[in-house]
Order: structure tokens, then sequence, then C-alpha cells
């Protein structure tokens, strides 16, 4: 009985689809078991207004108050919303049954601040997109290194700190990234479809090629809603094509008679993007050519620690971005990444017609936008941030890499002993993410010296997420009615304190001109920590022994 038991479970772990589902599984366990931990980012409070005004600007016409709003997509906050308003009245009808508490409730509620409510919803909304991702990769790695290894891909992937880390607030570049990895994968698998249908059924009508074209116009037209920078997507598909169909010799001649399910793919993207874009209902052509100039160029003005040195975010050098993928991605995985891309020109002459298409989209997702961002001298800040979706792409030819590797080795013993070998060299990168955490996103690799070397000389917590642990601090150590000084972004403090604590702007401080003792709590960016130089530091949250928030107390 206990043989055939084990026959049956090997059966089991040999389904690749169950292997890929555990992982998904286990780390979708994880990641809810902490999504609680993390703090709030400078960006979410706007992210949230944002989802109000475009609403406003529906239904009232009214202009948003910060213009800037209608260049940003709204698919991602407006769903954590819908998310957020279905849990509001589930609550309000679905824990009681009882009238009377539910009138209670929602007095109880409505003079409450919401605020955290929300974030609370959005952060594991956020996180169960990000899932999306690790799904993707698992995709690209089945297509490239074999189903029954694709949910190695996956673990590749959550091995990045950097991505792990935003995965739990990023309300912008997580989705971002994640559907534009779905779309990458789903692109692969479109045109290995294009390339094995019947030719003569090549053409519009009520089929699958044309049902195909259709969706995959749509998704990137959510891609784009996420972020404008999806639509080359639509480019990348027809470059996949056309190459998979010279480098593998077949008839080019015929490739005309795509042009209608492109063209519809076109159509289906433009319908799309314009309907979940309000603000670009009045002129969406002209919407969409002022949003792409106004993004490649931003006009974000500050400045940015680099090197030890601030510099103007109009004016880094063309190694800014280069130097911090080479920084922040773990060294294991960036000298898989330059071997996997040596096998992948070896072997690309052996490569089949997937494989093929899924290269040359992949390493279009991984260069393409970095490149034009560096040659038209974007503004670029935040270290990888506005980049993270270039790491599934990076994870997944790193996780092939060693996976091809792997598969060369014949006999039992050499395979064991390079699994233990994996397992040992990813064994750092786990006790650093443990060390880390909630912080993981401030990640830097053994490489480059880490978290101690990079410390006043390039961005730490530039979002704020330990402003957290600090008034948490001041909540444990100050009286009632305590003044607490935030040096920016008042949301990732105040919303964390008690409610006899009066947290304020620093900016409100200087105008009341009050000789109160005061706690100050600052993140790490720009001057925030300088200011009140008399003022002892009484607490810092640190990481590996790097300060990242720190409270002082003065008078």
């Amino acid at each position: 009985m206990f043989l055939n038991l084990l026959s049956a479970t090997k059966s089991v772990l040999k389904n690749a689809y169950l292997k890929i589902n555990a992982v998904i599984i286990v780390l979708a366990v994880i990641g809810l078991s902490i999504v609680g931990h993390y703090g709030i980012s400078s960006d979410e409070a706007i992210e949230i207004s944002m989802v109000k005004w475009n609403f406003e600007l529906v239904t009232q016409g009214k202009p948003m108050p910060n213009k800037l709003m209608k260049y940003y997509g709204t698919v991602f906050n407006f769903t954590s919303e819908v998310v957020f308003q279905a849990k509001e009245f589930w609550d309000d009808i679905g824990i009681n049954n009882s009238i009377l508490s539910s009138r209670k409730r929602k007095k109880n509620i409505n003079n409450s601040d919401k605020f955290y409510e929300r974030i609370k919803v959005k952060h594991i909304c956020t996180f169960l997109v990000s899932l999306i991702t690790y799904a993707s990769v698992a995709g690209i790695v089945g297509i490239l290194a074999g189903r029954q290894y694709a949910w190695f891909g996956a673990v590749v992937l959550a091995l990045f700190p950097r991505f792990w880390g935003h995965s739990f607030f990023n309300p912008k570049d997580i989705p971002f990234a994640a559907m534009f990895t779905l779309a990458t994968f789903l692109g692969a698998c479109l045109v290995d479809y294009y390339l094995k249908a019947d030719q003569n059924n090549i053409k519009l009508g009520i089929n699958r090629v044309t049902l195909y074209s259709l969706l995959y116009g749509v998704l990137v037209g959510f891609v784009t809603g996420t972020r404008i920078g999806g639509f080359f997507l639509l480019f990348f598909v027809v470059i996949a094509h056309l190459l998979a169909v010279l480098v593998k010799k077949k008839n080019y001649r015929k490739l005309y008679r795509f042009w209608s399910l492109y063209g519809l793919m076109v159509i289906s993207w433009m319908t799309t993007i314009t309907i979940i874009h309000p603000a670009s209902w009045s002129n969406p052509i002209g919407w969409f050519i002022e949003t792409l100039r106004y993004l490649s160029k931003h006009g974000w003005s500050g400045t940015v620690l680099f090197e030890g040195q601030f510099i103007s975010a109009h004016q880094l050098p063309w190694y800014y971005l280069p130097k911090w993928f080479l920084m922040t991605i773990p060294g294991i995985f960036i000298i898989m990444f330059f071997l996997g891309l040596l096998l992948l020109i070896i072997k690309l002459k052996k490569l089949n017609d997937t494989q093929t298409v899924c290269v040359v989209l992949v390493l279009l997702q991984i260069f393409t936008l970095p490149t034009i961002a560096i040659l038209r001298q974007s503004t670029i800040y935040d270290g990888v941030r506005q980049f993270l979706f270039v790491i599934p792409g990076i994870a997944a030819i790193a996780a092939t890499a060693l996976l091809w590797i792997y598969q060369k080795l014949h006999r039992k013993n050499y395979k064991i002993f390079f699994a233990v070998l994996i397992i040992t060299l990813f064994s750092p990168i786990v006790f650093d993410m443990v060390n880390l955490h909630p912080y993981e996103y401030v990640y830097f690799n053994r490489i480059s010296g880490g978290l101690v070397q990079a410390d006043n000389r390039y961005e730490t917590d530039y979002w704020g997420l330990s402003m957290r642990d600090g008034m948490e601090w001041i909540n444990n150590n100050s009286i009632a009615g305590e003044i607490v000084v935030s040096s920016s972004q008042l949301h990732s403090s105040k919303t964390f304190a008690k409610h006899n604590i009066n947290v304020i702007s620093h900016g409100k401080f200087k105008k009341l001109g009050t000789t109160q003792a005061f706690y100050y709590i600052a993140r790490p960016r720009w001057d925030f920590q300088e200011r009140f130089p008399e003022c002892p530091v009484v607490y810092s949250v640190n990481r590996q022994g790097v300060p990242l928030t720190i409270v002082k107390k003065c008078g």
C-alpha cells in the first residue's frame, strides 16, 4: 500500500502544472502572511486620490486638481478601489445580520479615516497581481527549458529582493511588470499559433485566430492602461513574428495575410486604452501623443543620490540604470543572465518556433525601453524602480541558463551536486531578504558591498516605508499631546500615530514657530535627516547596521 502511495505521489509531482501551482500557492501563502508588515510608500496617497479625480471627471466634468495625473494609468488603482468598496459593502451586511449592528458599524466607519483601510486592501491587491508575474515567468521558462522545469522560473524571480519587496506596496510598477510579462508570454503563444495555423485560414472571421488577436489587443490595452510604455508590445509581436520567419527560413511572402489580424489588434488596443483613460475621451490621439512626450521627458525636477553626489534627475550619467541593475540583482543571477545570453546565441538555430519567438520577446522586454530611456536621456530616478518590468525577463533567462546546465549533466551524482550547489548559492540571498524584511527593496548585492557600502552613496529607503517603524517607536515612548514633525509625505508616518499624538509636516511646523518639545521623524532622502542638527537621534530603524528612518528628540 505504501509503495502504491509513493508511486502515486511521484506521478502527481511529475505533473508540470501541479508543480507550478504548488510554487505559486507557497509564494501566495508566504506573501499574504507578511503583507501587513509593510509601511506606506510616499506615492500611495496620490494613487488613491486619482481614482476619485477620474470619477469626478467622468460624472461631473470636474478638472483634475493634479493635472499630471491625466498621464497615468487608472486600471490598477480603480480595480483596488472596487475591491475596497466591495469589502466595505460586505462588512456592512455580511458580518452580522442585525440591522442595529450594521448601523452601529456604519456610524463608526463614517467617523473614521478610511485611508489606511484602503492601503491594506491595496497592498493585498498589489501582491496578488504580482503573482501573475511569477506564473508568467514560469510559462516563459517552460517554453525555453521544458514544462517540467517551469516552476523553477517562479522560484528564481522570488529571489530577486528588489522585485519581491516592491510586490507588496508599489501600485504603479508592479502591476505594469506583471501585465507586461504576461503579455510577453501570451505574445509568444499567439505568434506560435500564427506560425502553426493553416495559412489558408489566416483571415478575419468567426474563428480562433481572430479571437486571439482581438483579445491580445485588449490585453496590450490594459498593459498600456497601467503605464503608457505597454503599447510597445504591439511592435514586439510583429518583430518576433518577422524574425521567427526569417531565422527559420520560412516563406516570408505569406506574412501579408496577417495584416488584418494585426490591424484588428491595434483597433482593440486603441479602443481599450481610450475606454480606461477618461482623460483621453475628448481627444484620444492627442492625449496619447502628449502622454508619450511627457513621460519620456518626465517633469520631475528632483535630485538623485548617485555615487555619493546629488545629481539632477535630468543630468544623470548614461550608466545610471545599468549600474543600478548590476548593484541590485543578486550576483549569481547576473552571471547566469549573461551566460544565458551566450547560450541563446549558441543554441539559436536549434530552438523551435515557440522558443525563438519567446526569446525575441523576452529580449525586447529587457532591452528596448531601458535603451530608449538612456538614448533619449529620459528622466530616471529611484534606482531600477521605474524599470522593474525588466527583472522578470532577466529572471527567466537566468533560470533557463541554470536549467540548461542541469540538463546537460547526465550522471545522477553530478545533478545532485549541481542542485546542492545552487541551493547553497541561493542561501545568502534568502538570508539577506529575511534580514532586510520588510525592506527587501533596499537590497544591494554582495558584489557591490551590500547595503553598508550603499549608505550615503545611493538611495536606500526612498519610499519611506520605515517611517512606520519609527512612528510606532514614538507611540510607545511619548506622552499624550506630543508633537511629532514629519520630514515629508505626512501619511507615511501620521497614519500609524496614536490618536493622542499630533503629527504635523515640517512646513507647518516652521509656520507655527513653536518652542514646545517635539520629536522629528525623517526618512533617508535629500537633506531630511540633516535637519535639526542640535537634536540627538534617539531611535533609528536599522537594517544590516544601516539607519533608515531616524527619530530625533528636540527640546
